[in-house]
């Protein structure tokens, strides 16, 4: 007998999908392996409408989409949502209805997240997840609030905060609450430099922290729901910023039996599916909470490990429903 096979969406912005095609077409190519069928948007060419109580989603397709021509080495994309109309047609955008059972969210964007489960998908990562995890202040709310260690952490917003309100001593650490990858981070060594960093942020609402001991250095935890994947030691000796994708080095690291209770307390607390828990350390080496990646990255997974996370990740996604 024939297995059902679940529709679903791989959602991306423009420039994290150049940045992330092979992660992107693999999850496509082998979706089929595990009775999923998936299909690659774009959030430029996404549309959301709310008609009569209804939920709706659409996909515009239009001639210039990147998406919709890939080169010969990259996998083809399912025919509803990439075949570009030929002749005339071409010459227009074309509204496509979105029918689908489970959407790959990679956009960090809530908004996608509830709609999609407003129309009674599944959405991966849940769009509560995605609302806490991209903003480092709820996080540390979240996290703080179940008694697991940070450096100390100002909350504040750029249209109420003075810098006589910081009650410990620079430099400091100011973090838009939204950026990932290393952006928006700032070593301040001063409160001129505090006042100037402020004002060219993206969001109102940043993060002050202490300068932690060991900076440069941290550990990322990969999970998928429930279970550790893997993790590994990030080291910039260049910089406070350990970013692999900012030139710092990344190896196989080894959690202690405590490290890992650590982290099976953090997920414990969300419904997480693939996320990248990260932590700094204190003077003794001990784990101090620092973020969660949302939409993290897999390089450092795929360079120090035996791990196909794309197949881990569809076998989730076939057994989630």
């Amino acid at each position: 007998m024939n297995k059902t096979v679940k529709k679903g969406l791989l959602i991306y912005n423009q420039v994290d999908y150049e940045k992330n095609k092979w992660f992107a077409h693999e999850l496509i190519n082998k979706a089929a392996q595990f009775d999923l069928e998936l299909s690659l948007v774009l959030r430029e060419n996404l549309v959301l409408t709310i008609e009569n109580g209804s939920f709706l989603a659409s996909a515009v397709l239009e001639p210039s989409l990147t998406m919709a021509a890939p080169s010969v080495a990259e996998p083809s994309l399912t025919a509803d949502l990439s075949t570009l109309m030929e002749g005339e047609i071409a010459k227009s955008k074309v509204l496509s209805p979105l029918n689908v059972e489970f959407v790959i969210n990679r956009t960090r964007d809530t908004i996608i997240g509830v709609h999609f489960e407003k129309m009674g998908c599944r959405v991966f990562n849940t769009s509560e997840v995605t609302e806490i995890c991209n903003h480092k202040g709820k996080t540390h709310q979240l996290i703080n609030s179940a008694g697991i260690p940070s450096v100390k952490t100002l909350l504040g917003n750029v249209h109420y905060f003075s810098p006589s309100m910081l009650s410990f001593a620079y430099p400091v650490i100011l973090k838009a609450v939204s950026g990932h990858g290393g952006s928006e981070i700032y070593k301040i060594s001063n409160e001129a430099e505090l006042e100037a960093h402020l004002k060219s942020l993206r969001t109102e609402d940043f993060i002050l922290q202490e300068l932690c001991s060991n900076p440069g250095i941290d550990i990322r935890v990969f999970t998928l729901g429930t279970e550790i994947l893997a993790a590994v030691k990030r080291q910039s000796t260049e910089s406070f910023k350990s970013n692999y994708s900012l030139g710092g080095l990344a190896i196989a690291y080894t959690l202690t039996s405590e490290e890992e209770s650590l982290v099976k307390r953090i997920l414990s607390l969300l419904d997480f599916d693939l996320v990248g828990i990260d932590f700094i350390l204190d003077q003794e080496g001990r784990f101090l909470f620092n973020e969660i990646e949302d939409v993290v990255g897999t390089r450092t997974l795929y360079l120090n490990y035996d791990l196909d996370v794309v197949s881990l990740y569809l076998n989730y996604i076939a057994n989630a429903f």
